[in-house]
Formats: structure tokens, C-alpha cells, sequence
């Protein structure tokens, strides 16, 4: 009898060793990107602007010193040929939502233009890839980064496209 105990005990820890395991695994590093911090000041919701362009490439980014990785995209714009660079957010909470995302593609991209370092860059909103595909990273309404939301929240908010 204690033999059963002992092993439905040794089941339960190692359960819940894995349980705890999976739930640190699916934590994001979002070091210098939560709302409210440096980085997400810069972001001016009333001054969105619109680029037209192509993807060049996908590419680690890390917009301020000491942030955790980010996602860029390197944007040829359709306007005057100027290569820009488009902050999407932290690494751990974009690289999944654009696992279909290929340099060659054409994209519409609404964000805020800001200086970084004495460079011009965009703060991406959203954007879209070609006819079909939309990619959302701040609410419109106010620009609250999609990665400081609720899980509830950010459900909401990428059901409705």
C-alpha cells in the first residue's frame, strides 16, 4: 500500500514540476518594452503616419540599450526608395505571430515615426503583408502595446481584424 502512495505522490511532484516548468517556459522577456517605460514614451498616438513599401528583411532588434530583443523589419519605402526600420515589439511576444512573414512581400505599415539615437525609425501599430494578412501590435484607439495586455484582452483584440 505505501508503495502506491509513494509512487502516486512521485506522479503528482513530477506533474507538477512539468506544470510549473511549462508556465515559466511561456513568460516573455519584455524587459524595456512595458507600457508606461522609456521605450513606449516615445510612442505619440495622435501622430500615426502610413508606409508603403516592400520587405527587405526580419531581423533582432534592441531599440534601447539594455532591452530585451525585438523584432524589426527592414522596409523599402515605395515613396523614395529609403530603407526604414519598423519596431514590431518584443522577440518573444512577435516571432509567433509572423511565422508566415517573407522578405519580398508588400506591406502597409501605420505607426509613429520617432528618433531613436539620432535615427529615424517607425514604432509599428499594425500593418498588413500583401492582400491578406494583418498583424496587429498596439490598440488604435490609444496605443497600448498588445504585449501589456490580459490574456482576455488580447484575445478580444486579435479576434476582431
Amino acid at each position: 500500500m505505501s508503495k502506491i502512495n509513494f509512487q502516486n505522490l512521485l506522479v503528482a511532484f513530477c506533474l507538477t514540476l512539468l506544470t510549473v516548468s511549462s508556465a515559466f517556459a511561456g513568460e516573455m522577456n519584455i524587459k524595456g518594452w512595458e507600457k508606461g517605460g522609456e521605450y513606449d514614451s516615445l510612442y505619440d498616438n495622435t501622430d500615426r503616419d502610413v508606409i508603403k513599401g516592400t520587405l527587405l528583411k526580419i531581423e533582432e532588434i534592441e531599440p534601447l540599450s539594455g532591452m530585451a530583443a525585438g523584432v524589426g523589419l527592414l522596409v523599402q519605402d515605395k515613396e523614395d526608395g529609403d530603407e526604414v526600420l519598423v519596431h514590431l515589439g518584443p522577440k518573444d511576444f512577435v516571432e509567433p505571430r509572423i511565422k508566415d512573414l517573407r522578405p519580398g512581400a508588400r506591406v502597409k505599415v501605420y505607426g509613429v515615426l520617432v528618433e531613436i539615437n539620432g535615427e529615424y525609425e517607425y514604432m509599428c501599430a499594425k500593418f498588413k503583408a500583401g492582400e491578406d494578412r494583418k498583424y496587429k501590435f498596439r490598440l488604435t484607439k490609444d496605443g497600448t502595446p498588445f504585449w501589456s495586455l490580459s490574456t482576455e484582452e488580447l484575445k478580444k483584440e486579435e479576434s476582431t481584424e
